[in-house]
């Protein structure tokens, strides 16, 4: 992996709560200083014991933020289909600028709302996408390890040059930003896959940026 070929000690793993990406045995054989951030102490109770585990508001001020967590700590920052769930996305990167070292990297993999279930779970009340999700993701846990948190989407966008300007006026370089189109939400009903499927190869003929999720890449000046 790209962690252990740049020998990166200092992790940080925002929003992992009850899922922390990494695993448990490839933190111990890299010595990595794993560190699992989450708001809710009670997604933290289910994840195992043996990651490093501190409750903080990762949109809390940033006195009180680098009092819970640190600062310039970090080599690397990440969080996975998080930021979709904040509110105050410029303090969520200020807080996470301050609290990696120089040159450190911040990586994001998040949704951005530009297909149809996207659009509708940001709509729609709680009490309709609910039942939706139960539907395309019957084996979901969403009462233990996988619920369903609300949604904004602020600065979720793809990539564009206002976006980008966004991040270098808090420390940042735009090292990648790369949107995706299309999704797995139609997965379990053949029809409507298949349309969903066929329509990706046309958006990107097209050039329509429909993007569905967006993989960013900062850097710490």
């Amino acid at each position: 992996m790209e962690i252990s070929a740049r020998n990166l000690k200092e992790v940080c793993d925002i929003g992992g709560g009850a899922n922390p990406l990494l695993n448990a045995a490839f933190i111990r054989s890299n010595a990595i200083d794993y560190a699992v951030l989450d708001i809710s102490q009670s997604e933290l109770d289910k994840a195992p014991d043996e990651y490093n585990k501190i409750q903080v508001d990762v949109g809390a001020p940033l006195n009180e933020f680098c009092a819970r967590v640190g600062k310039a700590r970090f080599d690397l920052v990440f969080t996975h289909m998080f930021l979709e769930h904040v509110e105050d996305p410029i303090c969520v990167h200020q807080n996470i600028h301050a609290a990696l070292r120089p040159g450190g990297l911040a990586i994001h993999f998040y949704p951005s709302p530009g297909n149809l279930p996207l659009v509708v779970n940001r709509l729609l009340p709680d009490t309709i996408t609910r039942p939706l999700l139960r539907m395309a993701q019957p084996k979901r846990d969403m009462e233990g390890r996988q619920v369903k948190f609300p949604v904004f989407y602020a600065m979720c966008g793809g990539p564009s040059p206002a976006l980008h300007a966004k991040f270098g006026k808090i420390g940042y370089d735009v090292l990648r930003h790369t949107g995706y189109i299309g999704h797995w939400y139609y997965d379990r009903f053949s029809v409507t896959r298949k349309l969903e499927r066929a329509a990706r190869v046309l958006l990107l003929k097209a050039r329509i940026p429909l993007i569905s999720y967006c993989l960013l890449i900062l850097r710490k000046r």
